[in-house]
Order: C-alpha cells, then sequence, then structure tokens
C-alpha cells in the first residue's frame, strides 16, 4: 500500500474474535469402570468421537462402559462425541491415567483382569466432573439404585441433567422431586436406553424438541399394559412401547413432573443471556450508566429471546379473540435518572426483568366429530 495514502488517511481495521461459550447442550457425559484388561493412554476423562475410539482405549463388548457408548452411537442422530469418565480407585486419588482401581487379579482361562481394590462411588467420579464444561447430560454405565439416588442427588444442584434406566416398574429414586433427573423404563439391562435417548434428545437444538415420541435404535420396547403404563407414569418414569408399527418414547418428563425440554431450554436461554452480555463488556471500552448503555444491556437481552423465539422454545405473537396481540415475550429495564446515585455508584445494573411465554408442544390430540348420511 502506499506511504502516501497511509499519511493522509490512516486507517486501522481489527479482527475480534467472538467470546468463545464453553457450554455445551448436546453432549453426553458417561461415567463408568475402566476396561477390564487395561487402557491404552486412558485418561481419568476423554473425549470420544465413535465406538471405534472407545475399543482403542481398551473397552470391550460386554462392559458396562461399552454397551452405554454403543448405545449412544447407534442411534440414527449419533453424538459428534461424548465424554467418558473413569471411575479411579477410592484409597489413591484420581491419577489421570488410571483405569482400574490398583490391585488386580488375573483369571488365566478367560484372560481376563478384574479390579479387587474398591473404586470410588459413581456420585464422587460425578463430583469431580460436574465443574467440567463442555457438556450437558450425565449417563451412568452399570449403575446400581443407590448411585442413581447419590447421583440424582447431585445434579439437582448443578445445571446439567441426568438420565437413568431401570428394569423395575417401581422408581428407584426415593425422591420424586428431581427436576434435574429422568428416568426411563427398560426391560433390557444391557441396551441402556438411558444413554440411547439421550443421544437422540441431544441432536435437536433446545427449544426445538420435546422427548417423547422419539425412535431409539438398539432398545427393545417393553409390552405394557394401560395398567402398567399409568402405573409408571404415577412412578414419573418414562417408557418406550410399540405403537403403531413404531417404537416410541412417552412423556418425556423429568422426575419431578416438569417437562425434559422444559428444562434444556431454560438452561440454553440463560446462558445465551449471560454470554451475549458479557461479550458486551468485553467488545466495548465501558457501557455508560445511562439510558444508552441500558439499552445495549435490553438489546442483548431481546436477541437472547428471540434466538429462544426461532429456535421454537418461546412462543411467537398470537393474537386473542379480539385480535389484540399477545407478546410472546415482555422486556423492561429501569430509566437511567430514576436510579439513586448508590446505584450508579455500585456499578450493578439490577431490575432488568423480561417474561416469556413457552411455546410447549402438543402430545396427545382429542378429536369429536359426527358422521351424516347424505341426502
Amino acid at each position: 500500500m502506499s506511504e502516501v495514502l497511509d499519511n493522509i488517511v490512516n486507517c486501522e481495521i481489527s479482527i475480534e474474535s467472538p467470546v468463545e461459550d464453553a457450554a455445551s447442550f448436546g453432549t453426553i457425559m458417561l461415567i463408568g469402570d475402566g476396561p477390564r484388561l487395561g487402557g491404552k493412554d486412558l485418561k481419568a476423562v476423554d473425549r470420544y468421537a465413535s465406538l471405534s475410539e472407545v475399543e482403542d482405549a481398551g473397552w470391550r463388548e460386554g462392559e458396562a462402559v461399552y454397551q452405554a457408548a454403543r448405545a449412544a452411537f447407534m442411534q440414527e442422530h449419533k453424538p459428534e462425541f461424548l465424554y467418558i469418565a473413569v471411575r479411579q480407585a477410592a484409597s489413591g486419588g484420581a491419577d489421570e491415567n488410571a483405569g482400574t482401581a490398583e490391585e488386580e487379579t488375573v483369571d488365566t482361562e478367560k484372560g481376563t483382569k478384574e479390579s479387587t481394590g474398591s473404586l470410588e462411588r459413581f456420585s464422587e467420579t460425578a463430583r469431580r466432573v460436574t465443574g467440567m464444561a463442555g457438556w450437558y447430560g450425565l449417563a451412568l454405565a452399570g449403575a446400581e439404585d443407590t448411585d442413581i439416588n447419590e447421583t440424582a442427588e447431585l445434579i439437582e444442584s448443578t445445571e446439567k441433567i441426568f438420565a437413568f434406566s431401570t428394569q423395575r416398574e417401581k422408581n428407584p429414586l426415593l425422591r420424586t422431586d428431581y427436576m434435574r433427573t429422568f428416568g426411563i423404563y427398560s426391560e433390557a439391562a444391557d441396551e441402556n436406553a438411558h444413554a440411547a435417548w439421550l443421544a437422540e434428545g441431544f441432536s435437536y437444538d433446545p427449544g426445538s424438541e420435546t422427548w417423547a415420541y422419539k425412535m431409539l435404535k438398539g432398545v427393545t420396547p417393553s409390552e405394557l399394559t394401560t395398567r402398567q403404563m399409568r402405573s409408571l407414569e404415577e412412578e414419573n418414569l418414562n417408557y418406550y412401547i410399540p405403537c403403531a408399527g413404531r417404537n416410541i418414547t412417552r412423556n418425556g418428563r423429568m422426575a419431578g413432573g416438569e417437562w425434559i425440554d422444559v428444562i434444556r431450554f431454560r438452561d440454553w436461554l440463560k446462558n445465551q443471556m449471560q454470554i451475549r452480555i458479557f461479550e458486551l463488556f468485553v467488545k466495548n471500552p465501558k457501557i455508560p450508566y445511562l439510558d444508552t448503555g441500558i439499552t445495549l444491556v435490553e438489546n442483548q437481552m431481546r436477541a437472547a429471546l428471540q434466538a429462544g423465539q426461532k429456535a421454537g422454545g418461546i412462543a411467537e405473537t398470537e393474537f386473542d379473540e379480539n385480535d389484540e396481540p399477545i407478546e410472546g415475550y415482555t422486556v423492561t429495564v429501569p430509566r437511567a435518572a430514576s436510579l439513586s446515585s448508590a446505584q450508579r455508584a455500585s456499578r450493578t445494573l439490577r431490575d432488568c426483568r423480561f417474561t416469556a411465554r413457552l411455546a410447549g408442544a402438543i402430545h396427545i390430540v382429542e378429536l369429536k366429530g359426527s358422521l351424516v348420511y347424505s341426502k
């Protein structure tokens, strides 16, 4: 370029990289035991993009982790990748490269290694990974009812969700008010219906999906009577049944009764607002504590809500019987002039509020009509 032109018009253009959002609402964390024969370069937590990568790490068919990973990768909309966290030896701390307990015995007849030392509880492994970004749905491989209860209690205080499957028609949860845990009844334990359902559900963007009427590959549907289905619903358990030549999931509720998709969408919307406003702070020298600055914040709130509306989680503007509009969402922020000097000095903007109507989903249709003879 011409130096003379640079002297006349000095122009600098910077390329701003966007703020990276570490949250992921479509990734599974699978927890289970390390490979019986030991693992190759096995880490306490690692990312796997295919079942062959799981095999390369040392897991084999018949092992709980392998079966659960296969259930996830088998789905029509299989995950891009999932995480596997290996339970560590209970006594030693978490060695990043350890995959089994410290003491092992060798079965010379089968050629396999089995752990004789105790492993940490599933909930302890879950506790180690809850602060790790990049995943949202938790599944256990080879867990007992006690493990399910302990993990459900832990997950309730996080912003993750937890899925389990059970072979009994009675809910294994001692509490039924959990809003971040859901169970699915399945007659075959090794089919890992919960991992398959997570993989299929996570293939849809938050707000665009319902967890009912999903078809799962590799999962045998349960032949249930109407009484059994009603009993499972009373136990806050979901189920997988044949219907009209298809096999489908039914209900799609958390143990506490809320819809799975609503909880997932709520978490996604919160993250959207947080990351958009954070990006606003990062990209600007400052956000003035004036109406102009407050409007910038308001605009980011609206942008997140518009994205939620586009995804299908928030209702569009509708009209009542008088043709009056019912907005999908409303946003209110304070005016700068109404704020005290102390509020301005705190540099904290409060009373930014929104209300949004959930779009919901139709699961059941009731039809009424009549047939008449033609004249």
